[in-house]
């Protein structure tokens, strides 16, 4: 006797179950491949205040102070960068630099606030940030104008 030969429902659902793990492995090694392949952001090293960029106080301080250095940079009308440092204009970052460096052999303790206009490109400012960083200054900081602040206040928006 002769007996019939027909699929059965286990081999059925073995079989679909199969390919269906093939599928999950091709997606998981799709996407540890694609993670690979990605940019790592880079983080300025500086300590930002908690909660957002909202201050509770505004303190006035003079420009040109004797223990402050004050780094400017601005859009000229030609759409240069324009860089000056307490007050004074200088042509190029390799003429910035090397004030930088004398100035952080003699006070490295003493801070630096930096005053970005706002067209200037990005490239600049981190230009600038990583040259006051290689000179050896310890404290770095960005002067934010109050008018130029964002309201985080979530009662006032």
């Amino acid at each position: 006797m002769k007996v019939p030969h027909h699929r059965t429902s286990a081999d059925i659902s073995e079989n679909m179950m199969t390919s269906m793990i093939d599928v999950v492995f091709l997606l998981l090694v799709f996407f540890v491949c694609a993670a690979t392949g990605q940019v790592h952001e880079a983080l300025l090293p500086q300590k930002l205040p908690e909660g957002g960029v909202k201050s509770t106080s505004v303190v006035e301080v003079e420009p040109g102070a004797p223990d402050k250095i004050w780094i400017e940079l601005k859009t000229g009308d030609t759409g240069q960068t324009l860089m000056l440092m307490n007050e004074t204009e200088y042509d190029s970052f390799e003429a910035l630099r090397e004030t930088l460096s004398a100035l952080a052999a003699v006070a490295p303790e003493n801070p630096v606030l930096l005053n970005i206009g706002p067209e200037v490109p990005a490239g600049d400012m981190i230009r600038v940030y990583d040259t006051c960083r290689a000179a050896g200054f310890q404290v770095i900081n960005f002067n934010i104008p109050p008018e130029r602040l964002i309201n985080t206040d979530p009662v006032k928006r």
